[in-house]
């Protein structure tokens, strides 16, 4: 019998002590998974369905035992167990329960379970429960033994537990308040140990206080640190997994501002409990997004909250949900969308919560930064759904591992292991057909590939199979005598080489591959003395070997030689490349645009290329050299005058590099102003004529429409408008252009500054003064014009509507005219049908001038016969009283008058009614 023969009968008769009792997952709406022996399967049989966390349980060969969601209780069959309902947890609680086994019995089970309300019907009083479960002979399929006994009113909503120092009996571990709806503030630490649950618990008291608790609490898988998630704040605390107590290591906030920060629920540490993860919605200023973050307690920096190692801002976003560490090393991340609620006002009044169809992992949870390898979206639960809680275990069965690392073929691996309890031996598969023993070893595979490798503990009297899946990584394919040819500027053979020019020629696959370069094998190999700058690297002989390191993405190393050689090709000096000056003028930076994709047809066609050569461009002769920082022929390139350089390059090396002077012509010339004042009258002044430079060649004058008004040089300015000047120039073989608009306005006209009306006195004056910049004429009738300045007053004017017109003596500005009202009261009137002084009106009183009016006329007994008002005031009084003619006689009128500038005018008088 062989070796491995002899280890595979090992392995059957010890696998049935094994220890597998975290391998059955049930958990959400019928969610199930199964970790098999390093593989993972999904369930489908479950019966449960809960929005928060539950708690599962197998047997030590990973075969289901119970689940329970806290109030009811499935067996391995799927059904309700015997006495299995109504339980006394809470669903609604982040941990309502946790399955403990009893140590050292294969028949009894503990359900712990959390209340924090109180229920009438039926009666649930808060506090710490648990119940027992018997799985025996005449009960194979189990049942609830005794239910719902209480071991503190103290309420909780948080359950963890992990072995104790000794590796047999087991601490679970609650947080919550002394007394009903109190402030959380109390530890407790329950031992089960081989004789049942001892209800005197040891007790750990917080100085302060903490608020609502909207999240989960872990233990650590080594037991010696304890988590504590409350929405805003994550407490981490020192746990003895010896005595029971525990003290407050760190607390952090998430909200890093006042409308910006995180907010979490689930959290789980690393297989080597030296990282804690927490799903987190990150928001700022109402923007929010999903991210897993990573707190290395090894991070000492003020502030530190964690790490970001994925990142999700697609719409709906996840919320942050329950993340638990799994048997296979790996870290699992529930998966849901929570919708809020508001009320008919817009006021927030709920939540609801949409399940989904697959959950995240974190594959190498014990690793740092996006190297921990989280998959969104991993795992498709098949026919049931994630909410936002996952399976409650002993976070100690998670402990038991197999500590290595993946590694290249040409690695020696090592194999540790770590467990809750002292392991006492240890035999090993390495996946390959061999086999070894003892608690740490080391093997070389001889070929790259997956293998799930298998160690076989004991510990406590059982054995435990660990597995690990390694990965062993091939190396590079190199490929040796690889050639890089350079141009020789100057028939030196020394020249600057890009050694990265190689790599495509020395390995197989370039795709995420690192190159490091030596001079010689021994540096290569003893990673000594690399090349510094293998971007600008000048050669020391013509030819020269040299050699490079061909690194793979997961670290593997190949080691292989190429040549580096510089060839001397002349070519032909290459004509001036000319374009305009496409520059802002104003910053006078005399840019062109040139075409370089047409420079290249035309260099191909002088040198008689075909399509096989290589034609590129280059800022400078290194860079040309170096093929480093090529130019985008795609687009033009834009650039000042300068030198740029030409590298050709056939299917044999290099052939040639030669300078390309490019030069951007200067621009044409235009002297013209942006604007030009013209007169009212052109007439009046002497031609203003533009002049386009006599330097230029061609002219184009247009319009604001962009029509073409002129094509001479000169052009007179006749009218006011927006206009624009294009000019031509021929320049080193090419026409290069400039253009300019320009404005004609005309003068600015005067302005009415001040008009006062004076009617108190029978010379009726109007006092007129301007705001300009010339000398002003003054007319009444826009026919006889006064005076020769900025003032003027008109007398005796005859009352009424009168206009006011002014002109520029120089008959250059515009010229203005405006209305006024002179107040005149006639003393007489005769309305006898003749058209002439039929009607009594207040000469100038109109709504024009004046806001407000309201004048009375009265006869010789006091009486009001008529009123005007401002609806009115331009109709006058035709002499008659209710449709009938009054009769020749005096009358007497009051006006009460506010023109547009609040001045009030009271004006007395009679007048006279004349029938003729």
């Amino acid at each position: 019998m062989n070796k491995f023969f002899t280890f595979l009968l090992l392995f059957s008769y010890l696998f049935c002590f094994s220890q597998r009792e975290a391998d059955n997952w049930y958990f959400g709406d019928k969610a199930g998974l199964h970790f098999n022996e390093g593989k993972l399967d999904i369930l489908n049989n479950s019966e449960m369905n809960t929005h928060e966390a539950s708690s599962s349980i197998s047997d030590k060969n990973g075969n289901l035992v119970l689940y329970t969601n806290g109030q009811t209780v499935w067996n391995k069959n799927h059904q309700i167990m015997i006495n299995g309902e109504n339980l006394i947890g809470e669903p609604e609680n982040a941990q309502p329960a946790i399955i403990v086994p009893k140590p050292n019995s294969d028949t009894t089970f503990y359900i712990f379970t959390t209340r924090t309300t109180e229920l009438n019907s039926p009666l649930q009083y808060p506090g710490i429960y648990f119940s027992e479960i018997e799985i025996s002979s005449r009960y194979p399929l189990g049942r609830v033994k005794y239910k719902n006994m209480r071991l503190t009113h103290s309420t909780s909503s948080e359950i963890t537990a992990v072995h104790h120092k000794n590796g047999k009996d087991i601490w679970v571990i609650t947080y919550g308040s002394e007394s009903y709806e109190g402030m959380n503030h109390l530890f407790h630490a329950y031992k089960v140990t081989k004789d049942g649950v001892e209800r005197a618990p040891v007790k750990t008291e917080l100085n302060t206080g903490t608020e609502k608790i909207i999240g989960e609490m872990k233990v650590s898988p080594d037991g010696s640190k304890l988590a504590l998630i409350t929405s805003f704040f994550i407490y981490t605390f020192n746990f003895n997994n010896t005595t029971g107590n525990l003290s407050l290591h760190k607390k952090f906030t998430l909200q890093t501002g006042f409308t910006s920060g995180y907010t979490a629920y689930g959290l789980s540490f690393s297989p080597d409990s030296k990282i804690l993860y927490y799903p987190s919605i990150r928001y700022i200023d109402g923007n929010r997004s999903y991210k897993i973050m990573q707190y290395d307690f090894n991070n000492d920096i003020s502030g530190y909250l964690g790490d970001e190692v994925y990142t999700d801002t697609n719409s709906p976003i996840r919320s942050a949900a329950s993340i638990e560490l799994a048997s296979d090393g790996k870290i699992y991340v529930a998966q849901i969308t929570i919708v809020n609620t508001v009320d008919e006002e817009g006021y927030y009044n709920g939540f609801y919560i949409i399940p989904n169809k697959t959950i995240g992992v974190i594959n190498e949870p014990n690793k740092l930064g996006e190297d921990c390898d989280y998959q969104h979206d991993a795992i498709n639960l098949g026919d049931g759904f994630s909410y936002r809680g996952l399976p409650n275990f002993i976070q100690s069965y998670f402990r038991n591992r197999i500590v290595s690392e993946n590694g290249c073929i040409s690695d020696i691996f090592d194999f540790s292991l770590d467990a809750y309890s002292t392991i006492t031996s240890a035999t090993w598969d390495f996946g390959d057909g061999t086999t070894s023993s003892g608690l740490s070893t080391n093997h070389k595979y001889t070929t790259p590939g997956k293998y799930l490798v298998t160690a076989l503990v004991t510990m406590n009297g059982t054995v435990t199979p660990f597995y690990k899946e390694v990965i062993v990584y091939p190396l590079p394919e190199v490929i040796a005598n690889q050639e890089l040819i350079q141009c020789d500027a100057n028939n030196d053979g020394i020249d600057y080489f890009d050694l990265n020019d190689i790599n495509n020629k020395v390995v197989i696959n370039t795709s995420r591959t690192e190159f490091v370069f030596y001079k010689n094998i021994l540096d290569a190999e003893n990673d000594e003395n690399k090349i510094s700058n293998p971007e600008s690297f000048l050669n020391e002989s013509n030819p020269q070997e040299l050699f490079v390191k061909v690194i793979s993405n997961k670290g593997c190393f190949n080691i292989t030689n190429f040549f580096i050689e510089s060839k001397f090709v002349k070519l032909d000096s290459i004509p001036n490349y000319y374009t305009c000056d496409s520059s802002d003028k104003i910053n006078n930076d005399s840019k062109g645009a040139f075409n370089l994709k047409k420079k290249k047809e035309e260099i191909k066609t002088q040198y008689n290329l075909i399509n096989k050569e290589e034609v590129r461009f280059y800022p400078s002769l290194i860079e040309a050299q170096t093929t480093s920082n090529l130019i985008d022929i795609r687009k033009p390139f834009i650039s000042s005058s300068t030198t740029i350089y030409v590298r050709i390059d056939t299917d044999l090396g290099c052939g040639g590099i030669e300078p390309v002077e490019i030069i951007v012509n200067t621009v044409p010339i235009i002297k013209i102003k942006d604007t030009y004042t013209l007169c009212f009258n052109p007439s009046s002044q002497p031609p203003i004529i533009l002049d386009g430079g006599v330097s230029n060649d061609r002219f184009e004058w247009r319009d604001q429409s962009g029509n073409i008004i002129a094509s001479q040089r000169e052009f007179t300015l006749t009218k006011i408008g927006d206009f624009s000047l294009t000019v031509y120039k021929d320049q080193n073989g090419i026409e290069c252009a400039n253009y300019q608009e320009f404005s004609v306005i005309n003068l600015d006209p005067p302005i009415f500054n001040q008009i006062v009306v004076d009617t108190e006195n029978e010379n009726n004056t109007i006092f007129v003064n301007l705001n300009g910049n010339s000398s002003y004429e003054f007319s009444l009738d826009n026919v006889t014009f006064f005076n020769n300045g900025l003032n003027h007053t008109f007398n005796n004017v005859e009352p009424g509507v009168r206009t006011i017109y002014v002109r520029d003596i120089n008959n250059c500005e515009p010229p203005i005219q405006t209305n006024v009202g002179v107040i005149g009261f006639p003393k007489f009137f005769t309305p006898n049908n003749d058209d002439i002084n039929d009607v009594w009106i207040i000469r100038g009183a109109t709504p024009e001038f004046f806001k407000k009016i309201n004048i009375s006329i009265f006869d010789r007994f006091g009486k009001i016969v008529y009123t005007f008002n401002n609806q009115n005031a331009d109709k006058g009084w035709d002499g008659t009283f209710n449709s009938k003619n009054l009769p020749s006689n005096d009358y007497w009128f009051h006006a009460k008058l506010t023109d547009l500038n609040d001045k009030k005018i009271d004006k007395k008088g009679h007048f006279s009614l004349r029938k003729q």
